[in-house]
C-alpha cells in the first residue's frame, strides 16, 4: 500500500479561497432551501447550501429523558499497520447495496480510460475498479482520527481559528447521540416521523455498541463497524447519484460541460442546478461535488494534499476539476464524500456554540469536553457545515429512504 494511515495534521479551507458567488463560501449570508436539496426533487439530492448559521437559537420540541452520557470517548488506537478488511467490506457493500437498488452500480468494474491523478494514488486499489472498492477504501482510512482543519469558517462554527486545539475525529472516533423527535427538532428543520427516527437511533444503536466492543479489543467489532459505514456510503452514493447517472439530463449535462478530450464515464452523474449560481450549478459524481476549487471540495481537497502529499491534486480551472471529480473510478469523489462527515463531526465535537453542536453536549446549559461528546450525522447545512440532504431528511422523505436502503 502507498499511504499506511492518514496524517494527524489536515489543512483546511481558507478564508482567501472561498468565492464570494459561491453558495459554499460560508461568508455568503444566505439559507438553504427547505424545498430538497439544491431544489432537486426527492431522490436527487445534491450539495446543500453549507452556509454558516443566520438564525436564532433552535426551540424546544417535546420533552426529552435527561441527556444519555456517551461511553468512554477515548479516541480509538489506530493500528501500526493498514486492516485488509477493506476488500471485504467492498465485497459486501457490492452486494448488499447493490442488490438492495436492484442494480450493480457498485459492483461492476470501471474503466480506467479517463482515470484522473486521484484515481492513482494508491497501490491497493490499483486492480480494484469498482465504486465499492473506492467508497470501502476510504471508510477504512477515514477511520483513523485526525485534526479536521476548517480555520477558513471557524469563528462562524464557534471553533478556534488555532487547528492546533482541535480535537481529532474520524467516522468511529465517538459514539453517535441519540435520535429523538426532540433532538431532531434542534438539529434539522424537517423532523420525521417516528418509524424513520426509529431507524436512525437504530444506526446509532449498532454504531456505538460495535465501538464498544472494538475499543475493549474485538477487530471483528471494528470490521463490522466499518462495515455498517460501508453500507451508509454505498446507499447514499445511490441517494446522491448513482440511481440517476445515465438518465438523458445527465448525459446532456456532461456534453454540455465536458473539457476538450473528455466524455462523461458510466456511473457518472452530472447535474446541472437553475437555483444555484454559475459558480455553484454543476454538481458531478458518487456525492454530487462542484468543479470548482473555492467550492464545496475546497476541504477535501487541501485535506487530500495533506494526507497523500506525494499525489497531491494541483489547483486547476474548472476544466481540471471536472477530470478529478468525474474521473472514471471517482477516487477523489469517494475521498470526498466520507471526509465530508468528518467535517461536520469536527465543528460538532469543537463548537462552543450550541447551535453547532447537540443538545446532548450542552447539558445543564455548559458544554462536555470534546473528547466525552457525541456525534450525529442529522445536522441542518448551515448548523455543522453538512453536505448531505438525506443526512437533514432535506425533501421530508429522503431520510426514510436513506436508511430503508441501509436496513432493508
Amino acid at each position: 500500500m502507498t499511504f499506511v494511515g492518514l496524517l494527524p495534521f489536515i489543512a483546511g479551507c481558507n478564508p482567501e479561497d472561498c468565492s464570494s458567488e459561491n453558495s459554499d463560501n460560508p461568508d455568503q449570508k444566505c439559507d438553504v432551501s427547505d424545498t430538497g436539496q439544491d431544489g432537486q426533487p426527492d431522490g436527487e439530492d445534491g450539495e446543500p447550501d453549507d452556509s454558516p448559521p443566520t438564525v436564532n437559537e433552535p426551540p424546544t420540541v417535546g420533552e426529552d429523558p435527561a441527556p444519555v452520557e456517551p461511553p468512554p470517548s477515548q479516541a480509538p488506537t489506530d493500528p501500526s499497520e493498514p486492516l485488509k478488511s477493506w476488500i471485504a467490506i467492498a465485497d459486501n457493500i457490492a452486494d448488499f447495496v447493490d442488490r438492495i437498488n436492484n442494480s450493480d452500480k457498485l459492483s461492476v468494474q470501471r474503466t480506467q480510460e479517463l482515470f484522473s491523478r486521484g484515481d492513482t494514488c494508491h497501490e491497493d486499489l490499483s486492480t480494484s475498479n469498482r465504486f465499492a472498492d473506492a467508497i470501502a477504501f476510504f471508510v477504512t482510512e477515514l477511520s483513523s482520527a485526525q485534526k479536521v482543519q476548517l480555520q477558513g469558517i471557524a469563528s462562524l462554527y464557534g471553533m478556534s481559528s488555532s487547528d492546533s486545539s482541535y480535537y481529532p475525529v474520524s467516522l468511529i472516533s465517538h459514539p453517535l447521540c441519540r435520535v429523538t423527535k426532540s433532538s431532531l427538532g434542534q438539529t434539522i428543520k424537517k423532523v420525521p416521523g417516528s418509524t424513520t427516527i426509529a431507524m436512525a437511533q437504530k444506526f446509532a444503536d449498532d454504531h456505538n455498541r460495535l465501538r464498544r466492543e472494538y475499543l475493549d479489543g474485538s477487530d471483528q467489532s471494528r470490521e463490522e463497524l466499518q462495515n455498517l459505514w460501508g453500507k451508509f456510503f454505498g446507499c447514499l452514493a445511490y441517494k446522491e447519484s448513482l440511481s440517476t447517472s445515465e438518465t438523458s439530463s445527465s448525459q446532456r449535462t456532461a456534453s454540455k460541460y465536458a473539457p476538450s478530450g473528455y466524455r462523461k464515464p458510466a456511473g457518472v452523474k452530472f447535474y446541472d442546478d437553475p437555483a444555484q449560481s454559475e459558480a455553484s450549478r454543476l454538481n458531478i459524481g458518487l456525492f454530487q461535488f462542484t468543479p470548482n476549487y473555492s467550492g464545496n471540495i475546497n476541504p477535501c481537497f487541501k485535506q487530500w494534499n495533506r494526507d497523500y502529499p506525494s499525489c497531491s491534486l494541483p489547483r486547476g480551472n474548472r476544466s481540471d476539476m471536472i477530470r478529478v471529480v468525474g474521473s472514471s473510478l471517482q477516487h477523489f469523489n469517494a475521498y470526498c464524500g466520507v471526509h465530508k462527515l468528518l467535517q461536520t463531526f469536527s465543528v460538532q465535537v469543537n463548537s462552543s456554540k450550541s447551535r453547532n453542536t447537540h443538545p446532548d453536549n450542552r447539558p445543564g446549559g455548559s458544554f462536555k469536553n470534546s473528547s466525552s461528546r457525541c456525534v450525529t450525522p442529522h445536522f441542518y447545512a448551515g448548523w455543522a457545515y453538512n453536505h448531505f440532504g438525506p443526512l437533514q431528511n432535506s425533501t421530508g422523505s429522503n431520510l426514510s429512504k436513506l436508511l430503508k436502503c441501509v436496513y432493508d
